[in-house]
């Protein structure tokens, strides 16, 4: 069944009605979002139409700020004159507003027609933030948020919670978090454990464990790291495909290289990481307010240059983490797929995987713990996910992700005899509006990933 703008509109206008929020008319938003969407088949000056609105009141938007506004949190700034918000006007300001750092302002006017009224900065610390590369993002202003992400495509958010996406004639109503649980993350836990395993090792035990949250902090920095070299060949327009698998039968690499630094780069992050935490809480429990009136309330130099090296270690392993992931998605550029190991090491890429006989057990996942599925037709799927799934079929190890030039990302391996796909697999840090509703005792909007 085809979806339009209407449905995706719908969606929004049913998640603010059931947050508590004053939501515009439905026939408001189904202007909205047609027009974006129309705005998204056109070009400008030969390139694709990209950008990013906030429906957002003029007359007060910003009306629950924090109480310390911090110096690169986003403003408003009113254009001169307000312009009709028009497919037209959409492409003309999308040169100027590129989504990465910047919003256009939305609202409608005493007869209900949308209008552009302005320009919000900062953006790019939201995008940096939802895209993984930073550790702490801004909420985003105005009631929600919708992007023009590619050709007919067009997506709504509400700070970082995901509404929905409108891709061509096909509602994308949830992510699907394969990473965060389910048969894919199952495959991935043993690199993830002796990461972890690693970063004990290095530290010690007793510092490991003054926090309780390592483990899970480490596994959130490991799946944030691959989910960045997805996202990296994602932007590039291009598509490929990403292989871990520490198994080399009837893999053909025809660039064959071996590329350690992601891993090692990991490891000096968790090491750099647990002891800039440790000591940082030394200090501030034996020197800070809280420390008792016997203290003596100055710490020696050595500790405070040990909690500096510490700090500028974890700043250098993050940085080298950005450098790593960004070599790695390039590679994806090239006809073929990139084979990392289990433990995100670089064995090749331009790889080709062997012929072989395809699987008649291929299963589309529609949850992330797999337990529910549909038949997939082989017919329908291109060249990449066809050897993709050989490979995972011939080796039951394998996790494959095939990323296709419209921009979807899909997750494959093997579970049972059967090799399962997960498609609109959920990279970014971002949540299903279910969670969000769920959280605030309103209705739920769409099924757990589980269910």
């Amino acid at each position: 069944m085809a979806n339009y703008p209407k449905n995706l509109a719908a969606r929004v206008y049913a998640f603010l009605a059931r947050g508590g929020a004053r939501a515009p008319a439905p026939e408001v938003l189904d202007s909205l979002i047609q027009t974006l969407y129309f705005a998204s088949l056109k070009t400008e000056e030969g390139e694709p139409v990209a950008c990013r609105i906030a429906f957002a009141d003029r007359r007060d938007p910003d009306p629950s700020p924090p109480q310390r506004v911090t110096r690169d949190r986003w403003q408003f700034f009113a254009l001169e004159r307000d312009l009709p918000c028009t497919v037209r006007n959409l492409v003309k300001l999308s040169k100027a507003v590129d989504p990465w750092s910047s919003t256009l302002a939305v609202d409608v006017d005493s007869a209900a027609s949308l209008r552009i009224w302005g320009v919000i900065d900062q953006g790019v610390h939201h995008s940096t933030f939802v895209v993984q590369e930073t550790e702490a993002g801004p909420r985003m202003p105005g009631l929600f948020q919708a992007t023009i992400e590619g050709v007919g495509e067009v997506a709504a958010y509400k700070d970082h919670a995901f509404l929905g996406r409108l891709r061509q004639d096909v509602l994308v109503t949830r992510e699907i978090g394969v990473l965060q649980q389910g048969p894919v993350r199952d495959k991935l836990l043993p690199a993830i454990r002796e990461f972890q395993r690693r970063a004990q090792e290095a530290v010690g035990t007793t510092t490991y464990k003054e926090r309780g949250h390592w483990d899970v902090s480490l596994e959130d920095e490991w799946i944030s790291a691959l989910c960045r070299v997805l996202i990296g060949i994602q932007r590039y327009g291009h598509g490929g495909a990403v292989l871990l698998t520490n198994s080399p039968a009837a893999i053909e690499p025809r660039y064959a290289i071996k590329y350690p630094r992601l891993t090692e780069a990991l490891d000096r992050l968790a090491v750099a990481q647990i002891r800039a935490t440790s000591l940082r809480d030394l200090i501030r429990r034996d020197f800070g307010e809280s420390a008792s009136d016997e203290q003596e309330h100055f710490m020696s130099s050595r500790l405070y240059l040990e909690e500096a090296v510490a700090r500028n270690d974890l700043d250098e392993s993050r940085c080298e983490i950005t450098g790593a992931v960004r070599f790695l998605s390039s590679l994806g550029r090239v006809d073929g797929l990139v084979w990392l190991g289990q433990n995100l090491a670089l064995n090749g890429f331009g790889v080709i995987i062997g012929a072989g006989r395809e699987s008649d057990n291929v299963l589309r996942a529609t949850n992330a713990v797999g337990t529910k599925t549909q038949w997939v037709d082989l017919n329908n799927l291109g060249t990449r996910h066809r050897s993709m799934i050989r490979q995972c079929a011939k080796d039951p190890s394998s996790v494959g992700f095939v990323i296709s030039q419209d921009g979807d990302v899909r997750a494959i391996t093997s579970i049972g005899g059967s090799v399962l796909v997960w498609e609109n697999i959920r990279l970014q840090r971002t949540e299903n509006a279910k969670g969000i509703l769920s959280r605030r005792g309103a209705f739920r909007i769409g099924p757990t990933d589980n269910q």
